[in-house]
């Protein structure tokens, strides 16, 4: 019976940004910018530990259409590893490694296999005569929004065929949609897997054929929370085996504490401590966020959030196993902080509160900004209410006479 290993990865982002942090100590700095180059190292390790028969990247490898030379020659030199193990890797570009980017193109080795802007098959075989047909294309731009499935055809001559896309389910408001597809439009193409990218939390959105996104390797922002990776296919005519592959170095993290009663400054304090030891994982580092909900009358405690961060941040960080409290938010009931008889202030709240409010419209400038609107994505529902929230708390502040 005929069988195929491979590793399914995608949404690199390698040399990414960290976005969301501030006055973080310069060694914990540099371990993140390394962080992405380290988690694909680690998909690079695990594809030669399991001796697998190629790897398919779906799109996203570099985190900007005009990729650094830095970023490619690290990944050419992961390349080069997988080349001496006989590994071949398929690649497709996605949304933000798009080919009408401006870069300086390095010469990769012989085992990489980058699609064109067109649909077209690429054929492997390996040694014992098990042939593959591996389907895709890569972005011609930035926005493609096209029904891109439609385009697949299958072709025969091979033991497996497997597709690689670089898109968006329909429906998922959340992210940018490119490249829209149906899973009905997929199971049609009569494949036996569908390698997806650019969503970055781990789906599996069928299971035979399967259809699934590994999400990204390394978590990026306070979004992108809990263990990344990759994924570990192997893959035969009447059984399919996915194994989850864990590759981020630095994990982010965010756990919300309730305060019921009364509670003094050092009281609170030490709760925190007690759920930043909690967080830690052995070798991984941590990027925290807590959320303090105090049901009660609190306004001092809130006004020395920001002293207290800075407090809980001035433990010692360890090189591997480090804990960064990068935020501290403290919340209470607006009623006991402000004086909600105020009509202008019981109108604010109440405006923040609405989801009536088109904020949208407030930034439609920056996001129609010729050179923003290239690094910006659409805020989702939680997001858009946590701005109009924050807007508010800090009208509110100025109104006090102090800003947080």
């Amino acid at each position: 019976m005929s069988e195929i290993t491979f590793i399914h990865t995608a949404d690199l982002h390698l040399d990414s940004p960290f976005s969301g942090l501030k006055h973080i100590p310069g060694g914990l700095m540099e371990r993140l910018r390394e962080s992405t180059f380290t988690a694909f190292e680690k998909v690079v390790n695990a594809a030669i530990f399991h001796n697998v028969d190629f790897m398919l990247i779906a799109g996203d490898l570099y985190d900007g259409e005009n990729r650094s030379i830095r970023a490619q020659v690290r990944f050419r030199r992961e390349m080069e590893r997988l080349q001496a193990h006989d590994i071949p890797v398929y690649i497709i570009h996605g949304n933000h490694d798009h080919l009408s980017g401006s870069w300086v193109k390095l010469t990769f080795p012989p085992n990489v296999h980058v699609f064109s802007s067109e649909n077209e098959v690429k054929r492997l075989e390996k040694q014992d005569g098990t042939k593959i047909h591996i389907y895709g294309f890569s972005y011609p731009k930035r926005h493609v929004y096209e029904r891109m499935a439609e385009k697949y055809i299958k072709l025969e001559g091979a033991d497996f065929h497997i597709g690689m896309l670089h898109g968006n389910l329909d429906g998922h408001s959340e992210h940018g949609q490119y490249a829209p597809f149906t899973i009905q439009e997929l199971i049609d193409k009569d494949l036996d897997y569908w390698a997806l990218g650019h969503i970055h939390k781990r789906q599996e959105l069928y299971q035979f054929p399967a259809i699934l996104y590994p999400g990204n390797i390394q978590g990026r922002h306070r979004k992108e929370t809990g263990a990344k990776g990759c994924c570990l296919v192997k893959l035969s005519s009447n059984h399919i085996e996915k194994s989850f592959i864990e590759t981020s170095d630095i994990i982010w993290d965010s756990r919300k504490i309730e305060i019921r009663e009364q509670i003094s400054f050092d009281s609170l304090a030490a709760i925190c401590q007690e759920n930043i030891f909690a967080a830690g994982r052995e070798g991984k580092g941590i990027l925290l966020e807590l959320h303090v909900d105090l049901n009660i009358d609190a306004e001092d405690i809130m006004a020395g959030a920001d002293e207290l961060l800075e407090v809980l941040q001035e433990e010692d960080q360890g090189e591997e196993d480090f804990i960064w409290l990068y935020a501290l938010k403290i919340t209470g009931s607006g009623e006991e902080l402000y004086d909600s008889s105020n009509p202008f202030i019981r109108e604010l709240v109440n405006m923040a509160a609405s989801e009536e409010l088109d904020t949208m419209s407030a930034l439609g400038t920056l996001f129609k900004h010729p050179q923003a609107k290239k690094y910006l994505d659409d805020f989702d529902e939680e997001e858009m209410r946590e701005l109009k929230e924050q807007s508010a708390k800090m009208v509110l502040n100025l109104l006090k006479g102090g800003i947080e």
